[in-house]
């Protein structure tokens, strides 16, 4: 038994281990675990409401205009399963928990990495409405200047700022800050070893993968009005004289109204962005957007209201492919896991929580081919919590 034990707790080790060496976008946002079902387990579809900071308004007279606290909050479920099965052999596991961890643990768990990283950057890119605009050729320190300068309009705080690059964009940024100036021991070891080792432009940690999610624009065309004047509040937008598809994710201004500085309530000068929650044929039409238009009260996010005429200006060309780098605070974004019930009839089934990832291991053995089997599943979920802390870099 205690052989057996030994051998249980290092495949947990080991499955843990590579799991959280290859999750570069969930390492990035930090993890957050719930313990409310840690005795039952949870079932896909159990939500959590995250708190979003609160905001307010300022009164510029000596009576006092006490404001309601509105406790605002947005709902995070954990639906997403995502799981890996491994075949083996019994000696395979007993006599070579090094090689069957190389061989077996170490390829499942970075493709479980692969494809949770992929559906969080897929799910979250689509989310943020704030994206620079496009590089001319490669991405350069500019665009990293330019990305920092929009968290900053949206007051996301600075000490711990994330970036996300796809590979290509991450060896351009590595060329483009070649010739300035470092300290002699981190430009050495970047150079050997091709990763950018050190903060640079704002951005304490900045992360490479080929996970980055890729947005096709949609097949709209440049003549897109607002047709009905929006009430605060609104989180869709009537539109007209347009016509091509517009797609989820697409992001859009609109050419009279501003966003405002979150405290001031006073227009930044830069047009705001917003993004098409919902897949639509085009032409006269009502979008689903995000965020919400805003124009009075605590949570003010316009100068003024879009009006009949306006113009709504797409970025990117029509139907191109985009990848899409991220720049955020890990605050901005909440990657929820939490614990799956255990099965009594499984011979073998136990669940551990390491950093704040909840995970399940099954074994199971079939006494007709006499082959063991191995499933390992997580249960998560994902939202962008804060909308102006983070933002997208359209990647050329």
């Amino acid at each position: 038994m205690a052989n057996t034990n030994k051998t249980n707790d290092l495949v947990f080790l080991e499955a843990q281990r590579h799991f959280r060496n290859n999750t570069i976008f969930v390492n990035s946002c930090g993890a957050n675990y719930n313990d409310d079902y840690k005795v039952h387990g949870a079932k896909a579809g159990q939500e959590i409401r995250l708190p979003v900071p609160q905001e307010y308004t300022v009164r510029e007279t000596l009576s006092m205009d006490t404001q309601d606290v509105e406790e605002k909050t947005v709902p995070l479920t954990r639906s997403v399963i995502r799981g890996v099965d491994i075949k083996y052999s019994s000696p395979e596991l007993t006599q070579d928990i090094d090689g069957f961890s190389e061989r077996k643990i170490k390829p499942a768990m970075t493709a479980l990495a692969a494809k949770i990283d992929t559906y969080c950057m897929d799910t979250v890119s689509d989310q943020i409405a704030q994206a620079i605009a496009l590089p001319a050729t490669n991405l350069d320190r500019t665009d990293l200047v330019n990305a920092g300068i929009i968290l900053d309009e949206g007051l996301a705080p600075r000490g711990d700022r994330r970036l996300i690059l796809s590979p290509q964009a991450h060896g351009d940024l590595v060329i483009d800050s070649a010739a300035l100036f470092h300290k002699a021991e981190n430009l050495n070891q970047q150079w050997t070893d091709g990763i950018i080792k050190m903060p640079t432009l704002g951005f304490q940690g900045i992360g490479m993968t080929t996970n980055v999610s890729t947005h096709t624009t949609g097949g709209y065309d440049a003549n897109y009005d607002v047709k009905t004047a929006s009430t605060s509040g609104d989180e869709t937008l009537d539109v007209d004289t347009g016509s091509g598809t517009v797609k989820k994710g697409d992001v859009f201004t609109i050419d009279t109204v501003f966003a405002v500085d979150a405290n001031t309530k006073v227009s930044t000068g830069r047009l705001k962005k917003f993004t098409v929650t919902a897949d639509s044929a085009g032409g006269d039409v009502i979008l689903a957007i995000s965020p919400a238009i805003i124009s009075t009260g605590p949570y003010q996010n316009v100068d003024s209201l879009p009006a009949v005429n306006d113009d709504l200006v797409f970025t990117g060309t029509l139907s191109t492919a985009y990848k899409q780098g991220l720049a955020f605070d890990p605050a901005a974004i909440a990657i929820g896991f939490c614990d799956l019930d255990i099965p009594a009839e499984a011979a073998y089934a136990e669940r551990r929580v390491e950093d704040n990832i909840s995970m399940r291991i099954i074994r199971g053995f079939d006494m007709n081919t006499s082959v063991c089997s191995m499933r390992i599943d997580v249960l998560f979920g994902v939202k962008l919590v804060i909308d102006r802390w983070a933002t997208r870099l359209y990647l050329p």
